[in-house]
Formats: structure tokens, sequence, C-alpha cells
């Protein structure tokens, strides 16, 4: 429900400050040499653009230059094959890691939220929660 109020509240700020003359420039990179350019502005801005990215997992970066709103969204498919003779129901355990932050030149960014989804069957390790800084 926090993930609702809190897209209701993004909606509601977007409409309150819309600028029909902004042009908001996203940039991913990776250390492989991977890069892809969004430009979003008022022709666009209701248009899904995407890209697939070359190697998952990976390290990639973010760069925005905005003076509006954007929204990005990153999803992981996969599917898990298991060996021959082994049971599904085996129990074993695989250990993921998920790092933002946020390196523009204010002493923090206006408002951003980070809505992490669990995949089916995963769970966060408790402790890793408290590590959480906002």
């Amino acid at each position: 429900q926090d993930t609702v109020i809190a897209l209701q509240a993004l909606a509601a700020y977007g409409e309150a400050t819309y600028n029909s003359a902004t042009q908001n420039r996203v940039k991913i990179t990776s250390p492989k040499p991977f890069e892809k350019v969004f430009i979003v502005n008022n022709d666009n801005r209701l248009l899904l653009q995407q890209t697939p990215l070359p190697e998952v997992p990976g390290n990639y970066s973010l760069t925005v230059n905005s003076s509006g709103c954007i929204f990005m969204q990153v999803t992981v498919v996969f599917s898990l094959h298991y060996e021959q003779g082994a049971s599904p129901g085996m129990v074993h355990t695989d250990r993921g890691l998920c790092c933002f932050s946020y390196t523009g030149k204010r002493s923090s960014s206006n408002m951003l939220i980070i809505d992490v989804k669990m995949l089916s069957g995963f769970v966060p390790v408790k402790s890793s929660l408290d590590k959480v800084n906002y």
C-alpha cells in the first residue's frame, strides 16, 4: 500500500510541476563498452523507451539530467534449470546484491523512490534491511 501512495504522490507532483518545455536526458553506461542515451521530452514523454542490457548480472550507472519527472524501471527475467536427478524441492540459497546511490551536485535529491520487488520465492536478509540509509 505504501507503494501505491508513493506513486499517487509522484503523479500529483508531476501534474503540479508539469513543464512542456522540459527535456530530460538519461544515460546508461557500464565498464564494458556500453552506452545508451534516452531523451524524454514533451513529444515522446508517454512513449516506452527500452534497451536490453548486454551483460546480466553487471554493473551499470544511470546519469540523469532533468528538470522534470522520469520513471525508470529495470526488469530481470530468468528461470532456474535443475540438474538431472536433482529434486526441485532441494533447498539452496542464492544471494544477490542491489546497490543504489545519489551522486548529484546537491547533498540529496529532491524526490526519489526506489521500489525493489523481490522475486518469487526470495526473501531479503533481515540484517541487511537495517543498513538501508535514507
